[in-house]
């Protein structure tokens, strides 16, 4: 278990370098929507470097409300993210499905906030269900299109390929993550397994903004 914690508090490292890949090749993206992500990923990292160091200080109802701030952050910047991406026949989708996460998780917080273990894993899982759902229609729209020819050099391929690669792998984990919290012998494996997916995502993000291209 205190290597799981060990693994957990350097993936900041990884968010670090993500973010500071996207301001050093920040004159690529200064005229795209895409010059926002550095800046989304410097906000992540700060809060995480806040929940750790409310964590070392045992300080863990605090630390949760970072956590409380972060997920709906990263969930709604993700479909903010979609928005631009995806052709604009999809914006309608993409707003009910930050309308139906709010909805979920307003309710949430409201009916379920003194569960033990609680995780927000209702609203969670909607909103991960939206990104399941929009990153199927990017490589649907990226197989249809003449950007399939360089697919490589786009930095949206690489940022969706991240995200479609936490958001599938780590769902079990945060899907079922109250449950799984009963019986350590089942939430330390899968816990690990959901990290190295958070791990790979930003790495992947990393190589988007190093060697990506906005078009």
């Amino acid at each position: 278990m205190k290597q799981l914690i060990l693994f957990s508090q350097c993936l900041v490292v990884v968010e670090a370098m993500a973010a500071i890949a996207g301001l050093v090749t920040w004159k690529k993206w200064k005229h795209s929507y895409l010059k926002w992500f550095p800046v989304y990923l410097l906000i992540i990292t700060a809060l995480e470097i806040c929940y750790r160091v409310l964590e070392l200080n045992k300080q863990i109802a605090e630390a949760s409300y970072v956590y409380a701030v972060g997920i709906p952050l990263e969930i709604l910047f993700i479909n903010w993210f979609f928005y631009h991406t995806l052709e604009k026949k999809y914006r309608k989708l993409i707003i009910a499905g930050c309308i139906l996460y709010t909805v979920a998780w307003i309710l949430e917080n409201s009916l379920l906030n003194n569960k033990v273990y609680y995780f927000q894993s209702i609203s969670y899982t909607t909103g991960n269900l939206f990104i399941l759902i929009y990153v199927i229609l990017f490589f649907i729209e990226l197989t249809g299109s003449e950007r399939i020819m360089h697919f490589r050099r786009l930095s949206v391929f690489w940022i969706v390929c991240g995200l479609m690669l936490f958001y599938v792998g780590s769902f079990p984990f945060y899907g079922l993550y109250n449950e799984l919290a009963k019986d350590m012998s089942l939430f330390v494996p899968v816990a690990w397994a959901a990290t190295s997916f958070n791990y790979a995502m930003y790495l992947l993000f990393t190589i988007g903004f190093i060697w990506g291209k906005p078009r």
